[in-house]
C-alpha cells in the first residue's frame, strides 16, 4: 500500500496549470458577496458572522449592535459491521447500530463595532453505545478578539492541527475522520491566528490544558502546544482552483505522567481497532504535512503525521498516520478555498437536485513500535454524498478495515449510512 501514498504524493506536487470558476460564499469564515467580481480575492476578516456558518446571508440575525445566529445540526447514522473470527478475537463483535451522531444546539454572535468580537456557544447531545456516560455536553465556548489582523480565540475549541481537523465535520467529504489517535476535537485554550503573504498564507499557534473540564490537577493534566502554517502554491482568483501545502506541530504533555494514543476505523460506534494503551512518558511530539489539489470538480487530499514519544521504558516509540482521498463532483460543483482558515469550505450545489459527490480514501494508521502493541490498521473507504442544499446531506459509504494487531490479522467489512441537517 506505501507505493499507493508516494505515488498520491508525486501526483499532488507537480499539479500545474489551474483555471477559473464561479464565486461562492464560504463556510465558518466568509468570503466577499456574491456578486464581487471574480477577480477579487478573499477578505481574510470579512464583516460578517464567521463561526460555524452554512448560509450567512440567509441565516445571520442584525440586531441594533450585535449579528447573531442560532446554530443547529443534526447527525444520524446506521452502522453494520460484517467481522471475520480474527477481527472478533482482535476487538469484539462490533454491533449493527443506529446512531444520534450529534444534535448540537447554541448562538453565535458578532459584534458591529470597530473593533468586532465574536462569541460561540455550543453544546451537543450525544448518544451511542461506546459513550453511554455521556448526554449533553459542552461542545464549543469560545470567544474571539481581534488584534489589528491577528485573532486570539479563548475558551474551549478545536487544536490546529491537521488539515481534516480543521473544517467543519459538516461539510467534510469522508463521513468520519481517520486521524484520530493524533488529535483531540475539542480542548481549553487560548488561540493567535491571522494571514501572511497577502493573504496566500494562515499561521496558527495556541496552548491548551483541560483542567477546568477534569476533577484532576492543573499540574497533572497536560499541556498540548500547537501550530500549524499553511499556504496556497496556486490559487485561482475565485479560490476554487488551488494547490494547499500545510505544515503542523503538536507538543503533548502526559496526564499525571501517562500517554495514549487510540483510534476508530473511520466509525463513530466502532470500538477503538488501534490503541497503545497507557504508557509512562515525558511528552509526544508530531509533525503532519498536508496538501490538497483541486481542479474544477476533482480535488485530491494527502496528509502525514508521524510521531514520537518522549518515552525511556517503552523504548521511545514512533508512530505514524497517513492518507490519500479523492473527492469528485458528479455534477460539476467545487469548493472554494477558505483564506481565513487554510481550508477548502461546503459544497454549494447549483441544480435543484442537489449536488452528488463521490469519494475514496485510502488510509493507514500503524500504533506498533518498540515496546508499544498499539496494533497497525489499513482502511479503505468509499462513499456517495447527495448534497440537497446547504443544510441537507445524505450520505452512504463502504469501508474494509485491516488490522493486523495481537499476531491476527482480521478484517471488519462497515457499511455507513448517516443523513444530516444544519442550520
Amino acid at each position: 500500500m506505501r507505493w499507493l501514498f508516494r505515488a498520491a504524493l508525486l501526483v499532488l506536487g507537480s499539479s500545474s496549470g489551474i483555471p477559473s470558476n464561479a464565486q461562492e460564499t464560504l463556510p465558518e469564515a466568509v468570503g466577499p458577496p456574491a456578486s464581487a467580481p471574480a477577480e477579487t480575492p478573499a477578505t481574510p476578516y470579512p464583516q460578517r458572522y464567521v463561526f460555524y456558518d452554512l448560509n450567512p446571508d440567509g441565516l445571520v440575525h442584525e440586531g441594533r449592535r450585535v449579528r447573531y445566529k442560532p446554530v443547529f445540526a443534526v447527525i444520524g447514522d446506521f452502522t453494520a459491521f460484517d467481522q471475520d473470527d480474527a477481527s472478533l478475537a482482535q476487538v469484539g463483535d462490533q454491533e449493527d447500530t443506529p446512531d444520534l451522531r450529534a444534535g448540537r444546539f447554541g448562538i453565535g454572535m458578532r459584534s458591529k463595532g470597530e473593533t468586532p468580537w465574536e462569541f460561540l456557544f455550543v453544546a451537543d447531545y450525544v448518544e451511542s453505545r461506546v459513550r453511554e456516560d455521556e448526554r449533553v455536553q459542552l461542545f464549543d465556548l469560545r470567544f474571539r478578539l481581534p488584534v489589528g489582523r491577528m485573532r486570539i480565540d479563548f475558551g474551549k475549541q478545536k487544536q490546529p492541527f491537521v488539515y481534516e481537523l480543521v473544517g467543519l465535520s459538516l461539510t467534510n467529504s469522508q463521513q468520519e475522520r481517520i486521524l484520530n489517535p493524533f488529535f483531540v476535537t475539542r480542548s481549553i485554550g487560548v488561540l493567535g491566528s491571522g494571514p501572511l503573504a497577502g493573504d496566500r498564507m494562515t499561521w496558527a499557534a495556541g496552548w491548551y490544558n483541560d483542567w477546568l473540564e477534569t476533577n484532576a490537577s492543573f499540574s497533572d493534566n497536560a499541556n498540548d502546544y500547537v501550530g500549524r502554517l499553511t499556504g496556497l502554491a496556486q490559487v485561482s482568483p475565485d479560490n476554487r482552483n488551488f494547490l494547499h501545502l500545510g505544515l503542523g506541530l503538536r507538543r503533548v504533555g502526559p496526564d499525571a505522567g501517562i500517554i495514549r494514543l487510540s483510534g476508530r476505523p473511520e466509525s463513530n460506534v466502532a470500538d477503538r481497532y488501534v490503541d497503545t494503551g497507557e504508557f509512562a512518558a515525558d511528552y509526544a511530539g508530531s509533525l503532519s504535512l498536508e496538501s490538497v489539489w483541486q481542479h474544477g470538480p476533482l480535488a485530491l487530499t494527502f496528509e502525514q503525521v508521524f510521531t514520537r514519544a518522549d518515552a525511556p521504558a517503552s523504548g521511545n516509540p514512533e508512530f505514524a498516520g497517513r492518507y490519500f482521498m479523492a473527492s469528485w463532483m458528479l455534477t460539476g460543483e467545487s469548493r472554494a478555498y477558505n483564506r481565513s482558515l487554510g481550508y477548502a469550505g461546503a459544497v454549494i450545489p447549483e441544480r435543484r437536485t442537489g449536488a452528488f459527490e463521490l469519494v475514496a480514501r485510502i488510509s493507514q494508521i500503524d500504533l506498533d513500535d518498540e515496546n508499544i502493541a498499539g496494533g497497525e490498521l489499513d482502511k479503505f473507504y468509499v462513499g456517495l454524498n447527495w448534497w440537497s442544499s446547504q443544510q441537507w446531506k445524505a450520505g452512504i459509504g463502504y469501508g474494509y478495515a485491516d488490522l493486523d494487531r495481537d499476531g491476527l490479522r482480521g478484517v471488519t467489512k462497515m457499511l455507513l449510512l448517516r443523513m444530516q441537517w444544519a442550520y
